[in-house]
């Protein structure tokens, strides 16, 4: 600790207790010193009075009589009393009867010297007044001061031995009293700094000693001796607080390094100990002759071979929450890290990342075929029931995803953490693409299509931002008569001068959360469309394709009812498109179907038999409408079993039934023969915009009927 000389607590301490002696000890010197001239004035008038006690009588004496001899006597024997420097002898009303003066030597001034300031000379002024005095002659022999006054006495008193006498003093007392009141002050900076900044000090350089990373370490010095008053109660307060700063900051550091729910390493752990694993593995290249940078004390085997990082991603964990709540899903997270745990080696590294996602760090892997063991190790842990508290017998599936050093890397390019969990999560991203239970390694391949996922997402921003979608309607027609009975919206996306077909983007859309922007807008377009339409043509409805994520979005029934409010189209004559999907992924989206449902929407289940639901859930959900997927549509009617089942199972529960992707006339006439009431495809027409579905449909349609009620009225 380094303070500046001036700045030092210590010496304004002692400046302050020097000068506080000294102002004080002048201040008392000063009250003394006045005390002192008040006496000596005294003195000094009473010196003169007693003279003139002395030479009353005599000199009425001479002056009443006139008698020169007497009077001359009397000044002579005046000035031989010591301290009188002149005397005179005056008959009334001013004539002089005697008179004499005596020479003094002068008073000594000392000006060059320190004395002289403190000399008789400047303290002369003090007795000036009292230098001349005099007395009133009556006449003598009974005369009473009454009486008429005959003459008087005046005398001319010598200062310099009272100004001698008072300079005395005030040398003694000056002079005296500055070495005392320097004495006192030394003392009292000596003991202040004894007892206190010599202390204060010796706490500040602990203080400046302590290490902020280990503050329970350090400890401040004991003073035995002021252990009860207010330094040795700061002393141990202060002590008390690096401890609990100890004990807080290691708090603090399993808060900000550990996940609270399992107690594994988090992000930022991972990433820390990814990057010394790393830095491990450019040394061991760089200096492959160092023995000592293989491994670890207590882990022989880290760090010999290669690292690989694992990705997981636990399969329909939200299915978990959002049925059984978050409460039984924290309670399944602890025990799938519990058995990733056991199935790991030593020097394997596990963390939770967040959510339902898991990290595995390892640098005892060779080559990918150790990578891809350890992989199915992970999987197979995870493949029998966990038994989670409260009764509940769970299966936690995972995907996953490896990220291999040196293998995903291009040219040149330098591999980190950040790197190697970016890779990891492409993989994971085609692990699941891949479908459940599945691990995937990084490839070159996987960036660029992750790269050209991430361009499509930055245009798709742009494209909502600038309106560059657009909306187009394929009808949907009787098949019996092909007449329009609706039409499903289909959102075109208009990019460098082309059309862009869904399935080029809607994944993205999807992944990104752009999915809630683009349907809403949709959802928007297509109610304002359909607000002629459905005046038009009576049993006309528009679909509209709803993705589960919208479904379970907050606010999405309201935000339909407020759209069907603005447009004043019917509920009934919309109808929500969901695939599958929403039937078993949620108990939140069986609810928010129901509530369409009440609100007078129509519900459609896309893509029926593609996906993993049961008959039961057919039961369970408000549906209006089965549309056959185009896969069981293509290839009537050679194989037709699924699509007549489908036919069949939609009569016997009073749904409608819509064929999709009609694109031959062979298979419109198997499903006009087999009863299917409603039909789409190419075949019938492509999407196309508003605009051209009306000039194709509706204006022959009301030009029919114009030319119906003209031929009635004729």
């Amino acid at each position: 600790m380094t303070v500046a000389f001036w700045h030092s607590l210590a010496v304004r301490q002692s400046a302050l207790a020097l000068l506080s002696a000294v102002v004080i000890g002048a201040v008392l010197s000063l009250i003394q010193g006045i005390g002192q001239a008040e006496r000596e004035r005294a003195k000094f008038a009473n010196a003169g009075r007693v003279v003139l006690d002395l030479v009353e009588n005599t000199a009425s004496a001479a002056v009443w009589n006139l008698d020169p001899d007497l009077a001359s006597g009397l000044v002579r024997s005046v000035l031989a009393i010591d301290g009188v420097r002149a005397v005179r002898l005056v008959e009334m009303p001013n004539r002089v009867l005697a008179e004499g003066a005596r020479d003094l030597p002068p008073v000594d001034g000392g000006a060059l010297s320190w004395r002289g300031w403190l000399s008789g000379a400047h303290f002369a002024p003090i007795f000036k007044d009292l230098a001349e005095t005099q007395r009133l002659l009556y006449r003598p022999a009974g005369s009473s001061r009454g009486g008429p006054i005959i003459g008087r006495v005046e005398l001319e008193l010598d200062t310099s031995r009272a100004a001698a006498d008072y300079a005395a003093f005030i040398r003694t007392t000056v002079l005296g009293g500055l070495v005392r009141d320097l004495a006192l002050g030394v003392v009292l900076a000596l003991l202040l700094h004894t007892f206190l900044t010599r202390p204060l000090r010796a706490v500040g350089l602990a203080v400046a000693s302590i290490d902020p990373s280990r503050p329970g370490a350090a400890r401040l010095p004991d003073f035995p001796r002021q252990a009860e008053n207010e330094l040795g109660y700061l002393v141990r307060r202060f002590n008390e607080v690096l401890r609990l700063l100890d004990r807080n900051r290691s708090d603090m550091e399993q808060l900000a390094t550990h996940d609270v729910l399992t107690s594994l390493p988090n992000r930022l752990l991972l990433q820390r100990r990814l990057d010394e694993a790393l830095r491990r593995r450019e040394r061991r290249l760089y200096h492959p002759e160092r023995s000592d940078l293989v491994g670890t004390v207590g882990h022989p085997a880290r760090g010999r071979g290669g690292i690989a990082l694992f990705f997981l991603d636990l399969d329909r964990f939200k299915h978990v929450n959002d049925s059984l709540g978050h409460d039984v899903g924290d309670r399944l997270l602890q025990a799938v890290a519990a058995r990733l745990r056991d199935c790991l080696g030593q020097g394997d590294m596990l963390g939770r990342l967040g959510g339902d996602e898991f990290l595995v760090v390892t640098e005892n892997v060779h080559e990918a075929v150790d990578a891809a063991v350890l992989a199915e190790r992970l999987l197979k842990a995870l493949e029998p029931p966990l038994a989670v508290e409260g009764g509940h017998l769970l299966h936690a599936g995972a995907s996953i995803g490896v990220a291999m050093v040196g293998e995903g890397a291009a040219a040149g390019e330098m591999e980190t953490a950040s790197t190697l969990l970016r890779q990891a999560d492409t993989a994971l991203y085609a692990a699941k693409a891949a479908g459940r239970g599945q691990y995937r390694f990084f490839s070159r391949d996987m960036s660029e299509r992750a790269e050209n996922r991430l361009t499509t997402e930055a245009n798709l921003r742009q494209a909502l931002s600038i309106g560059s979608f657009e909306l187009y309607f394929q009808p949907k027609v009787r098949a019996a008569d092909q007449s329009l009975v609706g039409a499903e919206a289909l959102v075109r996306w208009k990019h460098d001068g082309q059309l862009v077909q869904p399935g080029a983007f809607m994944t993205v859309a999807e992944d990104s959360g752009l999915i809630m922007e683009l349907g809403s807008w949709v959802l928007e377009q297509a109610v304002r469309e359909a607000t002629h339409w459905t005046k038009l043509l009576p049993d006309f409805h528009i679909a509209v394709n709803v993705s589960a994520r919208q479904i379970i979005a907050p606010g999405f029934v309201e935000r339909v009812r407020d759209c069907l409010a603005r447009s004043g189209v019917p509920a009934d004559r919309i109808e929500i498109e969901v695939t599958e999907s929403v039937m078993v992924d949620s108990a939140r989206s069986l609810e928010v179907l129901w509530r369409l449902k009440r609100l007078g929407v129509r519900i459609a289940v896309d893509d029926f038999g593609t996906g993993f639901s049961s008959l039961s859930y057919l039961r369970q959900m408000p549906i209006d409408t089965l549309k056959i997927d185009r896969a069981f549509v293509q290839d009537l009617p050679r194989d037709s079993a699924i699509a007549a089942m489908i036919l069949t199972l939609g009569a016997r529960l009073g749904l409608e039934v819509v064929a999709e992707g009609v694109e031959r006339e062979e298979q419109l006439a198997w499903l006009v023969a087999e009863g299917c009431p409603v039909v789409q495809g190419f075949f019938i027409a492509e999407p196309m915009p508003a605009r051209q579905l009306e000039a194709r449909f509706l204006h022959p349609l009301l030009m029919a009927r114009e030319d119906g009620r003209e031929g009635r009225s004729a």
